[in-house]
């Protein structure tokens, strides 16, 4: 096992329900994740991702309001 990055694109969904806009996934990943200022909520930039920053993501959520399939 390499203990390298996983490459590999996993589905990314968004439950606005929950979130209480703290950013923490946009300034986690970026490359998946922007903040609408004018309603203080994330948004999806792109339907997929890699794992890796998907898992961080999902980690560093304290609602909870980023899942996948994988």
């Amino acid at each position: 096992m390499s203990g390298g990055k996983s490459d590999k694109n996993v589905p990314v969904y968004l439950d606005l329900v929950p979130c209480h806009g703290c950013g923490a996934c946009a300034e986690i990943a970026p490359e998946l994740f922007g903040m609408d200022q004018d309603v203080e909520r994330p948004f999806l930039k792109t339907p997929e991702g890699p794992e890796d920053s998907v898992r961080q993501a999902m980690a560093y959520c304290p609602n909870d309001c980023i899942t996948t399939d994988e």
